[in-house]
């Protein structure tokens, strides 16, 4: 009888030892993912890799889609879904090893002949894709070797080439997304990225659900809610009480209260976007260098960086920022009213000429610049009207040159390269130099940074460019950014870019 109850005692210790084995290895292991919530200053405008230019489309389709190549944490080159590359001595042919065992979203298998479609696509002319400028215009064919290798056959050296490949603008599209339906994609973009898109309610919000089979690793959270929310004190509140674990564009005013908050922190990232008024170089009188220089005078910089943003912002002393690769310091316009005056005065521009400054209503952090420009040129004799749009009215406006004559834009060196912002907005060829500004040496010094291969080459090129552009002043550059972001401390592993894109690959939110 003993002999059983000790047998029975034994059974039972054994079973309860068990069952904390159990439970310590349910506690130590995988540990349930959280849905995380990301308050925005607004909604994408168009989830199309090929046809978005906005900075938030951009972050959310960066959680979707993978690219060729990539920038980590210190904007240098990283293998994503190329393992490897090679490129030919004259630059204009660049061979890509692919990674394998990777699938699209939709089940489709990602090989070489998806990388071709993709990129055949944004490269169609007929197209009339936002983003070809970037890559599509630079390449003349591509070939495929086997499922596992690639080839693009460029037109012309291209030095920026793998740079340009690492933004989400180069995203790789299921070709089955784009044989079949094309025009669904703006609303529902499949790649082989982290997260899946699951749906779209346009103000209200936008959710991606992680994809459990990322060749990269399951991401750390279930799903990502992107809610789009204008006011920064809405935000703010949000993620004060939970509402949000992530918001973006936290205003300069709230940075040290949130800080000091025992739950919360602030992540800062100085950018390589540099905040800028285009001036409509086709209007008169603003056809004339003279009353350009003038505009560039009459805005108090420091004021604007010291009190204005308190210190928070770098002023900008180029049309690019300081870290992006081709800038050149070739300084900033000094504040000389007096100077401002005369250069009118001497120009035949009359005191209370009217402008029309127009500003994207989703670029918070913005508007307090827009204003001070705006209050600036009043004291130089202009009458300046402010106009504030929103973002999709904004980019409209952008495409009649009749609409405006100033507008406030970021100058985002998304690439890390002064090529996407020399390019984009100051080439005289393309569609989005909203400034209008042509000048053939201009051009040429531009597309000889673009097409040159060895550093130095392209740095000297831009240098030149840059104090071309200073000189005949199709911008106002006002003043580098920085990012700040605010995150509930029970989230961990945001990684901000210098271009305001995140990486929420390595995100657990505890």
């Amino acid at each position: 009888m003993r002999r059983n109850r000790l047998a029975s005692l034994l059974l039972s210790l054994t079973l309860l030892l068990a069952a904390c084995g159990s439970n310590e290895s349910a506690s130590s292991g995988e540990i349930e993912a959280k849905d995380l919530v990301v308050a925005l200053t607004g909604d994408p405008v168009s989830l199309d890799p090929h046809n978005a230019t906005d900075t938030i489309s951009s972050l959310i389709n960066y959680q979707v889609l993978d690219t060729l190549v990539a920038f980590n944490e210190k904007m240098e080159i990283v293998p994503r879904l190329a393992e490897s590359w090679t490129v030919s001595e004259d630059g204009k042919t660049w061979t890509f090893k692919l990674r394998q065992g990777v699938t699209f979203h939709d089940g489709t298998p990602f090989n070489a002949e998806a990388v071709k479609i993709s990129f055949e696509r944004v490269a169609n002319k007929e197209k009339k894709l936002s983003r070809r400028a970037l890559v599509g215009q630079f390449i003349d064919h591509i070939t495929t070797n086997n499922d596992t290798e690639v080839v693009f056959h460029l037109n012309t050296p291209q030095g920026p080439f793998l740079n340009n490949l690492a933004v989400t603008a180069s995203g790789i599209l299921s070709p089955k997304s784009i044989q079949e339906n094309e025009q669904g994609i703006a609303k529902n973009p499949v790649g082989t990225g982290p997260f899946i898109f699951k749906q779209w309610t346009p103000g209200d919000a936008l959710v991606l659900e992680a994809n459990p089979q990322y060749w990269g690793g399951k991401p750390g959270v279930k799903s990502v809610t992107f809610k789009p929310v204008p006011e920064n004190a809405a935000r703010v509140i949000m993620l004060e009480t939970g509402e949000a674990d992530v918001i973006e564009k936290v205003p300069a005013s709230e940075i040290d209260q949130l800080k000091s908050k025992v739950d919360l922190t602030v992540i800062s990232r100085a950018t390589n976007r540099v905040l800028y008024v285009g001036i409509n170089t086709t209007k008169a009188p603003l056809d004339q260098i003279k009353v350009r220089q003038a505009l560039n005078y009459a805005i108090d910089r420091e004021t604007l960086v010291n009190k204005l943003y308190e210190g928070r912002v770098k002023m900008a002393t180029a049309a690019v920022a300081a870290q992006t690769f081709g800038y050149s310091d070739v300084g900033a316009y000094p504040y000389d009213m007096e100077k401002a005056k005369q250069l009118l005065k001497e120009a035949g521009v009359k005191e209370g000429t009217r402008l029309r400054l127009i500003l994207a209503a989703n670029v918070i952090q913005d508007r307090p610049a827009a204003e001070f420009v705006q209050n600036n040129l009043q004291k130089a004799g202009l009458d300046v009207e402010l106009k504030i749009l929103e973002l999709g009215a904004y980019l409209e406006a952008l495409k009649d040159p009749n609409s405006y004559d100033l507008f406030v834009r970021g100058a985002s060196a998304n690439t890390g390269d002064a090529d996407s912002v020399l390019s984009d907005g100051l080439l005289s060829t393309n569609a989005t130099n909203y400034s209008h500004y042509a000048n053939p040496e201009a051009d040429k010094l531009i597309k000889a940074g673009a097409a040159q291969i060895k550093p130095e080459d392209r740095q000297k090129s831009y240098g030149e460019a840059l104090k071309l552009i200073k000189e005949e002043a199709p911008w106002i550059s006002l003043h580098e950014d920085v990012g700040y972001v605010g995150v509930r401390k029970n989230v961990e592993g945001v990684e901000l870019q210098p271009t305001y894109i995140w990486d929420l690959r390595k995100v657990i939110k505890k």
